[in-house]
């Protein structure tokens, strides 16, 4: 209804129609299987009503400019296929997948605005990559994953020998949606301690991932897929939640913790309603606003600025704790960081694993470190991994640190365990 394509239901019966004539006249059929680059991006910032109308504006483009006994359908959110039944040859396919590519060029007016956006296609071909519409449309789709793997705005045709890389992908999306509501997430906390004398001054939260087939799922491998998902925020919440009832068990049991690190995402960023979220949690679980830090990197708060700011100081204001994680890799002005309601600048651990190795990493640590004491920030150094390194940030005026020196992230139970008898530092 929306964009008068044909749907799943209609694009299946002419696919099989298709497929049964070229069985018939010995000819070849081809399936692109289009997908549209980061629009839940444009959802996400612009609303639904232009996202529905920039859909019946491609869907109009398409079907303009499709050859006559072709069929343009639409099975659904961003996902579009076309049907090439005529002279459907591989090079005749790669012709209508760089013609369609070149459709999304042009800019689409919507009001005012021009919005620019791209899609991936991918191809298969009647009869050598199978032979009815489920086998043909999961190729299609294989291969328009590797589309996307290969930067987006581009086309690929499939490979028996793709399968397993973009089969694997498809799995791990499978398997992450609804991961939060069968509770297969956990934390884990890395310490955080002071160098001077190595009292505990806090921890930082960190998700892990423990699926019932896939296992242990390293986060580098299933945060930035759960980014392209847009289902990030919902991890993060549920992270979010789980520190601040956990730092209650932590108070419940004994054990002081002067302070719980949690990260934020993009889209946590973004909400207007996060300050009054944290709020509720805090009230919740009686944590003191100043016992929670959150930390938000370097890129993010570039990307997000106006935004980002306002969601800062509505946190500042709570008198929850704010940290720029991975300091010094995101090519922050200097002004806008001075603006910024931040108490604590975190130094990354890819300047710190270099000291003792490369003097321009040394350096670079000084003079963040030098930046931070002017503006009255605190600093943190992440990955510290050797007492040499631990050694260097301590003459150079470092106060925290974390990393495999102290404590690789352990759960709930073992900081308990291995920092309780010791007198942590009060925030």
């Amino acid at each position: 209804s929306l964009t008068a394509l044909p749907n799943r239901v209609l694009f299946r019966d002419r696919l099989e129609h298709g497929i049964a004539r070229a069985r018939r006249e010995g000819a070849m059929l081809a399936v692109l299987y289009l997908d549209l680059d980061n629009f839940k991006h444009i959802n996400d910032t612009l609303g639904h009503h232009v996202g529905d109308e920039l859909l019946r504006q491609i869907s109009a483009r398409l079907t303009e400019k499709s050859r006559d006994g072709d069929t343009v359908a639409r099975l659904g959110g961003d996902e579009f296929v076309v049907i090439l039944e005529n002279d459907a040859s591989p090079q005749t396919a790669a012709h209508v997948a760089h013609k369609i590519i070149q459709l999304f060029a042009a800019p689409f007016s919507i009001g005012e605005r021009d919005i620019f956006i791209t899609t991936s296609v991918g191809i298969s071909i009647v009869p050598s990559d199978g032979a009815d519409p489920d086998t043909l449309l999961k190729q299609a789709d294989l291969a328009m994953y590797k589309a996307k793997q290969q930067g987006r705005n581009t086309f690929q045709f499939y490979e028996a020998t793709l399968s397993a890389q973009a089969l694997e992908r498809m799995t791990l999306e499978n398997a992450l949606r609804g991961a939060c509501q069968r509770r297969e997430f956990f934390l884990h906390f890395q310490p955080q301690v002071n160098l001077a004398d190595g009292r505990l001054m806090g921890v930082e939260t960190l998700v892990r991932w423990q699926h019932p087939e896939l296992g242990l799922v390293p986060p580098a491998r299933f945060i930035p897929v759960a980014e392209e998902l847009g289902i990030i925020g919902e991890i993060g919440d549920w992270v979010l939640a789980e520190a601040c009832q956990q730092m209650a068990r932590w108070r419940e049991a004994g054990f002081d913790m002067p302070r719980l690190a949690v990260n934020l995402s993009v889209q946590q960023l973004e909400r207007e309603d996060l300050a009054g979220r944290v709020s509720e949690l805090l009230m919740r679980w009686q944590i003191p606003a100043d016992r929670l830090e959150l930390e938000v990197t370097e890129s993010m708060l570039m990307g997000k600025s106006g935004r980002a700011s306002e969601t800062l100081e509505g946190l500042r204001r709570l008198g929850v704790y704010l940290a720029v994680d991975d300091f010094g890799t995101g090519y922050s002005s200097l002004g806008y960081l001075k603006r910024l309601p931040v108490h604590r600048l975190k130094i990354d651990y890819s300047f710190v694993r270099d000291i003792g190795r490369d003097r321009n990493s040394e350096n670079l640590v000084q003079a963040v470190i030098a930046l931070g004491n002017s503006l009255g920030l605190e600093l943190v150094a992440e990955g510290v991994e050797q007492e040499t390194q631990a050694e260097f940030l301590r003459q150079a005026g470092c106060p925290i640190a974390q990393g495999y020196l102290y404590s690789r992230p352990v759960p709930a139970a073992e900081v308990q365990q291995r920092w309780g008898a010791i007198s942590p530092a009060t925030a």
